[in-house]
């Protein structure tokens, strides 16, 4: 809770990623703006869990410093470059929690990603995908499956590999920016939520969804 007290607000901003194939694709990651004009990349742990003296010596790429006037944003990195952005227009977003009172969402969300260079004209190509479903009664199911083919054209020999995740269960429960899973066994995890926004003015877009530090949308 300590954290929280030094937040001015969470956001969200447009990268580039690794998409099936390895062809570039835009992504998303979360930032935690704080008063004192820092900003952190936050990853999977809710923020209430994270050391955050400890983090910024172990990863300090994850931290930077941000200024603000009006809607433009202004986020400097390690690197030193400074990076400009105007809120809510098509790179820089807000992120809301879950509303007070909103313990249980009912919906699915799901995750693409992958690699390999067929983009590229390449032979290799990694898909993974990673599935949440939530339901009305606080209860949730995970899945997912990972997939990697090789046409062979280099080599001459073609391959083809597939594995699903463990499908895994239990409760959940959302508190503004946390997500709690408690498996079957007792042992609960808090993951760092949030959901993404629309519009500008922004509005809350529960159709999209941050999960730890990785964004998911509703396929549905």
């Amino acid at each position: 809770a300590a954290n929280w007290a030094g937040v001015e607000g969470v956001y969200f901003r447009s990268t580039t990623g690794v998409g099936v194939g390895g062809m570039v694709v835009i992504e998303f990651e979360p930032l935690i703006l704080f008063r004192d004009g820092s900003y952190y990349e936050i990853d999977d742990a809710a923020l209430e869990d994270v050391d955050l003296a400890a983090e910024r010596a172990a990863r300090p790429r994850r931290f930077g410093r941000w200024i603000r006037s009006g809607d433009s944003y202004v986020l400097t990195g390690t690197g030193g470059k400074p990076q400009d952005y105007t809120l809510q227009d098509g790179s820089f977003f807000k992120a809301y929690p879950a509303e007070a009172g909103e313990r249980t969402i009912a919906r699915s969300y799901r995750r693409m990603s992958g690699g390999g260079n067929t983009a590229m004209g390449g032979d290799v190509m990694i898909a993974v995908s990673s599935r949440y479903d939530f339901r009305s009664d606080g209860t949730y199911g995970r899945g997912g499956s990972a997939g990697a083919t090789n046409s062979g054209a280099t080599s001459g020999v073609s391959s083809a590999m597939s594995r699903r995740r463990p499908p895994e269960g239990g409760r959940y429960g959302l508190d503004r920016h946390t997500l709690t899973l408690t498996g079957p066994d007792g042992r609960s995890r808090r993951l760092f939520f949030a959901y993404g926004s629309e519009k500008d003015p922004p509005q809350v877009d529960r159709e999209m969804a941050f999960i730890g530090g990785s964004v998911f949308t509703n396929p549905d």
